[in-house]
Order: structure tokens, then C-alpha cells, then sequence
């Protein structure tokens, strides 16, 4: 798959028609059961992923599912977790915190919501917006990161601040970007303007995409940011029901962190 070699201008894949379930269960009401995985669709989304590399699943993350439910909550419907929905989930790199955050984001569309948009913005997009003056300092590691909350009851410094980072690094034709709109903050004031003027410009270039049933939206992490936009579930089983899961080119990287599965990170490296 040439995705996987040389990415796409905006970040993103789209794979359609995948088959959805006629006997698809209900949206639940939260990510604990892991109702996406047991579906014929999961198995479709997992042998595609395997053509970016290893599917990994996480401890710390949406209860250590290696395909989890995404789907709205009402108890966290204005936070800034994948379960939110009444308030924008802003712009991000895929746990910016971790050294072993993944190459890939894969969501696979069980249900959609037309007024639910995924947006993508990539590290090549970002650098044609701005002056070689400012490409230059985004290469500088002059950012910092707090840890997400759903990952902090999970590792021994759930406080810790970590960087500092640059937010662009890599080749000058396919940067990779590292940003949390939410969570990372720059460490002198030109540093925090320079932030600001990143988020200003995925809102005005970001593309975005509706989810539709059978659709499969792959993301590279490690060259475009993304977020979601607010939307308004009724909590009546019909609701968006995404299947999202975690790729990694190469597994083996990450064994001496793993658990005995050998698919699984454990919480106290996140």
C-alpha cells in the first residue's frame, strides 16, 4: 500500500464499502464492552490494517481493547476524550505524551452522523502556511505536553510535564507534527504565539470527512494532527458507532514494553 511508504498530502486514507453487520447491536452508551470488535466488520478493518503494519492495543487506553467502541457519552459529553460530543475535540497528535504512541489511527464507521466531521491536517499543509522563519523555530523543541486524562490514573507521574519537543520534525518535503491543541503549551511566549498561529491555520486548511457506514478512515499519526467536531446523539442505540484501533510499522519496536500478549502496552509506559 503506498500510504504506508509515502503517506497523502492530506494525512488521511479513506477505504469505503466495507460490510456493516445487518445484525449491528445498538450504539452503547459507553467504550467498556467492546461490542465493535465481534463484528464482521472488525475483522475487514483489522486484515486492512495489517497492510500498514501491527495492530496494537493500549492498557491505559478505552479499557485495553485492541479495537475499541467510540462512541458518545453522555457522562463525558464536554470532554476532550473520543467519547465526547458536545464540544469539538480539538486539534491532536494521537497521544503527543508517548514515546510509543501509534504510527496509525484507523476508525471504521458501524454507524455515522452526518453532522459529525473528522478533521485532518497535515504536516505538509501546515508548512506551506507558514514563513521558513517560522518552519524554523516549529523545529526547534520549544513545547511541552501534560498527559491525557484518561491515561493519567494508569502511570506513576500522572502530573509529569513532558519535553520539551519541536512540533515539526523530519524531511522539509514530508515533515511529521507533533501537536496537542489541549494539552501542550509552548515554554517562552513566542513559542505559545506560534502554537496559536498552528491552531488557527488546521482551523482555516483542515479537510474534513463524514463517516459513513462501511467507510475506514486511516490517519497517519505521525504526519497530520486531527480532531472532530461537536455533534448532537440522541442516545436511542442509533447513535455514531465508531471501531477505532492503533497501528504500529514495526511491533517488534515496542516488545520490551508490552505485555505478556505481546499486543498490549502496558499502562506504566504510556
Amino acid at each position: 500500500m503506498n500510504f504506508a511508504e509515502v503517506g497523502s498530502e492530506a494525512g488521511i486514507m479513506v477505504v469505503r464499502g466495507l460490510y456493516v453487520d445487518e445484525d449491528l447491536t445498538d450504539t452503547p452508551l459507553d467504550n467498556k464492552s467492546g461490542l465493535g470488535a465481534g463484528t464482521i466488520f472488525a475483522k475487514e478493518m483489522g486484515m486492512l490494517a495489517h497492510l500498514l503494519g501491527s495492530m496494537v492495543a493500549y492498557e491505559a487506553e478505552g479499557n485495553g481493547h485492541l479495537i475499541q467502541d467510540m462512541v458518545p457519552n453522555p457522562k463525558l459529553a464536554v470532554t476532550q476524550q473520543s467519547q465526547g460530543s458536545k464540544v469539538e475535540l480539538e486539534a491532536h497528535t494521537e497521544q503527543c505524551f508517548s514515546d510509543f504512541k501509534p504510527d496509525y489511527v484507523i476508525l471504521g464507521a458501524l454507524r455515522g452522523d452526518e453532522n459529525a466531521k473528522t478533521y485532518a491536517f497535515s504536516g505538509r499543509k501546515l508548512v506551506a502556511q507558514m514563513t521558513p522563519e517560522e518552519v524554523a523555530k516549529l523545529r526547534q523543541p520549544l513545547w511541552a505536553t501534560t498527559i491525557d486524562e484518561s491515561f493519567q490514573p494508569y502511570i506513576p507521574r500522572p502530573d509529569a510535564v513532558r519535553g520539551p519537543f519541536p512540533i515539526i520534525t523530519g524531511p522539509e518535503d514530508d515533515p511529521y507534527i507533533l501537536v496537542d491543541q489541549d494539552l501542550m503549551h509552548g515554554i517562552t511566549a513566542e513559542a505559545q504565539r506560534l502554537l496559536g498561529k498552528v491552531v488557527e491555520t488546521y482551523i482555516e486548511h483542515r479537510d474534513a470527512h463524514v463517516l459513513q457506514p462501511g467507510d475506514l478512515l486511516m490517519l497517519d499519526n505521525l504526519r497530520a494532527m486531527h480532531g472532530r467536531s461537536m455533534y448532537a446523539p440522541r442516545f436511542d442505540g442509533k447513535d455514531r458507532f465508531i471501531a477505532r484501533g492503533f497501528v504500529v510499522r514495526d511491533r517488534r519496536k515496542l516488545w520490551p514494553q508490552l505485555l505478556e500478549d505481546r499486543r498490549t502496552l502496558a499502562a506504566v509506559h504510556s
